[in-house]
């Protein structure tokens, strides 16, 4: 132990807290000190000794979130003890967060305190005056301003800003996606980084204004507008931090902008511009509310430019400048190129599609092994060895993508996996609907990238993906950095529920737009049960291309056996076969006669999908459908799925913020004992799917799963 508390020490000082004297080892948490900050309790950990020790930490002043520590043992992991490790990060993932929404909720009770003592500022506050603005539903508590910091109408912290401008929020309070307000909405809302700036904004244009106190807090603020007000216009208003070589004012402002299709305003100082004057807020006191208003009534949709030669704005600057043309005879005509010829091109956006159980993420990494060693395709020809970014939401990097990519000989030195992203002084995972100019930062400085790997592609899309404005709109970012980087991108997708038959294009799960923006689409399917040909029992097609070739195949298999030298660890891995003739609807409907259980499946898949979905505990009843008819079925299947299942329906709350919920009955109990209550006393005489219960009792799905006593109110609605 002495060695291992000494490695968690080193990790507590890494990361800014203070050590204890005495570490406390007992799994649970305890509050401790951030550096110069004693007595203040602002920091946390967590201690584990037996077995491989491990635990973890938190700093409340740096807003990086509860990190995960394990010792090092100078050895792998066996199986037992990884199953064990991943079971300890869920607990004391789950008490961090018991232990945040403790601070919360004690912020929030002490901010509702603190509220109701105050009393409402004046306008001739000093610091108020200094910025030329009034107090918009501000109060003064011992001569500070306060300002109220909420989401949606709750109280959950409050701002403090003294008459010298100095600012600081209440110990433990949310407020990220929190805001305060200024106005009454309508139809534009300016999303702004600090008050003053937010005031001059109100008191120049009359536009409703939602305040962020921060650039790292201006996206979640700019989405919480979306989300409320559909319909409005929304303008990001920047700071032009231009003295800082990130400028993040701007940079934020810019993705922000972009994630919500909003307008970008940025201030105009012009050529007599001093260095400290960065926001609406200095260019209203240098030049005048009229300045101010001309600022944000010149809002244009953001654009992206290159790094400026004169030094200023030395990041990506956002620029209006004027639109270039480029004359057709300046304009050399160049040959299409191809990683693997006539199936992958550097530069261009493609899909890969297929039915459940066709390895089409196996295939993707087959596709992502060849590239890195510079291997042979399965038409014999040889790629070029180049490095490939992968992103998952469904697959875990250490127990499924890189075992099946040893398997399949890759150069792990050239693979490179998308993890976090750091977001000011926060830190959360990588989303590909928000995160893509980040991503083509960071791949740049790693170079020769040949593939980006989207898994799955729908998760590019933070709207609806069944609404083509919404998906070409979310998709163009990934269609620009494949063009960018001159590399491939592929995203994974799903063929949607009882389409047997159609135009294999129109197969594709979600809106046809992911079809039509890229440039190739291809297809996978099980040809037959049991591979007894050259072909393969499955095959890979083109359904598409508008560069090349948009016919034929190749067969496969997927060969599933434990990976060499990791005792334990088993992969799939891509065996090809011979090349098939024939276009890919040809192909599907052999692979759908063969099959014949695309149809007949679909309510036992939705059935199984429902209560896996079920088994981590209630959802609201939208978001299961949304979600469904993201994974591709029907609200009619998923409706005869529920009804055949033991699920209740009960509201939450009451008036238009209600929601319906669904949840397994019985979720105190384990899941195999309501399936088997269900199976023997269910007064309908309804069965589960045999497939459905099997795997249910004999893997343990869902076991000790927590909910609220139910009213058993089953009268909720689909709707969309």
């Amino acid at each position: 132990m002495t060695d291992a508390a000494q490695q968690f020490r080193d990790a507590l000082i890494r990361r800014g807290i203070v050590p204890p004297a005495d570490l406390v080892t007992d799994g649970t948490i305890h509050r401790c000190d951030a550096d110069g900050r004693n007595g203040k309790g602002d920091a946390a950990y967590l201690l584990h000794i037996d077995g491989v020790p491990s635990g973890g930490f938190q700093n409340w002043r740096d807003g990086l979130g509860w990190e995960i520590w394990r010792a090092n043992i100078g050895r792998n992991l066996s199986p037992v003890e990884v199953v064990a490790q991943r079971e300890r990060i869920e607990a004391s993932k789950r008490l961090a967060e018991a232990e945040a929404e403790k601070r919360r909720a004690s912020a929030r009770d002490k901010a509702a305190g603190i509220w109701a003592r105050s009393e409402p500022a004046p306008d001739d506050h000093p610091y108020l005056v200094a910025k030329g603005v009034k107090a918009h539903g501000l109060r003064q508590y011992n001569g500070a301003l306060v300002v109220p910091v909420r989401e949606g109408g709750e109280l959950h912290s409050l701002q403090f800003i003294g008459a010298d401008g100095g600012k600081r929020f209440l110990t433990g309070g949310k407020v990220n996606g929190c805001y305060h307000s200024i106005g009454k909405p309508g139809d534009t809302i300016c999303v702004v980084e600090g008050y003053a700036t937010g005031a001059s904004v109100h008191e120049a244009t009359g536009n409703a204004v939602a305040v962020a106190f921060d650039a790292g807090r201006l996206l979640p603020v700019a989405e919480a507008m979306r989300a409320k007000f559909p319909d409005a216009r929304l303008i990001l208003c920047a700071d032009d931090d231009h003295k800082t070589e990130s400028n993040p004012g701007l940079t934020k402002a810019t993705e922000a902008a972009l994630a919500v299709s909003g307008l970008l305003a940025v201030p105009d100082f012009g050529s007599d511009r001093p260095d400290d004057a960065t926001d609406l807020n200095d260019l209203h006191r240098l030049h005048g509310r009229e300045a101010a208003a001309a600022a944000v009534g010149n809002a244009k949709t953001p654009g992206v430019s290159a790094p400026q030669p004169d030094g200023k704005n030395a990041t990506a600057a956002v620029l209006w400048g004027e639109v270039s043309l480029v004359r057709g005879d300046s304009i050399t005509p160049e040959p299409v190129s191809w990683i693997w010829d006539g199936w992958l091109a550097a530069g261009k956006f493609h899909v890969l599609a297929g039915q459940p159980g066709t390895g089409k993420t196996t295939l993707a990494l087959a596709f992502a092994a060849t590239i890195t060693v510079g291997g042979r395709w399965p038409d014999r020809t040889s790629a070029e060895a180049a490095n490939v970014l992968i992103w998952s939401g469904e697959d875990d990097a250490g127990d499924t993508l890189v075992p099946r990519l040893r398997a399949m000989g890759a150069d792990m030195s050239r693979v490179y996996f998308i993890g976090d992203v750091r977001d000011g002084v926060d830190k959360r995972s990588f989303d590909p609907a928000r995160d893509v100019l980040a991503l083509v930062h960071k791949a740049e400085t790693v170079g020769d990238i040949g593939l980006l790997i989207v898994d799955p592609i729908v998760s590019a899309v933070s709207g609806d993906s069944h609404k083509n404005a919404e998906t070409r709109r979310a998709l163009q970012p990934l269609v620009d950095l494949a063009t960018r980087l001159r590399c491939v991108v592929l995203g994974i997708s799903h063929f949607t529920k009882g389409t047997s038959g159609r135009e294999p294009i129109e197969r594709v799960t979600g809106s046809l737009a992911f079809g039509a923006l890229a440039r190739v689409v291809l297809v996978a399917a099980k040809l037959q049960a049991e591979s007894d040909s050259k072909a393969g029992g499955r095959m890979l097609a083109r359904a598409k291309s508008n560069i090349g070739p948009d016919t034929g195949g190749f067969g496969y298999d997927l060969d599933h056996s434990e990976l060499t030298g990791f005792a334990g660890v088993s992969a799939s891995r891509v065996l090809w076969g011979a090349a098939i003739d024939g276009t890919a609807r040809e192909l599907l409907a052999q692979a759908d006669a063969n099959d014949g259980s695309e149809e007949h499946g679909a309510l036992d898949d939705v059935t199984k999908w429902l209560m896996d979905l079920l088994t981590d505990g209630p959802r609201g009843a939208k978001e299961a459908q949304n979600e469904a008819l993201a994974a591709g079925f029907s609200i009619a299947t998923l409706r005869r799925a529920k009804a055949q299942l033991p699920i209740e329906t009960y509201r939450e709350g009451f008036g238009p913020t209600g929601a319906w919920v669904w949840r397994i009955k019985g979720a105190q109990t384990s899941t195999s004992k309501v399936l088997t209550e269900h199976l023997c006393q269910n007064p309908h005489g309804i069965s589960l799917p045999a497939k459905v219960l099997n795997e249910h009792l004999c893997m343990g799905k869902g076991e000790h799963l927590s909910g609220k006593p139910s009213a058993g109110d089953d009268r909720e609605e689909f709707t969309l």
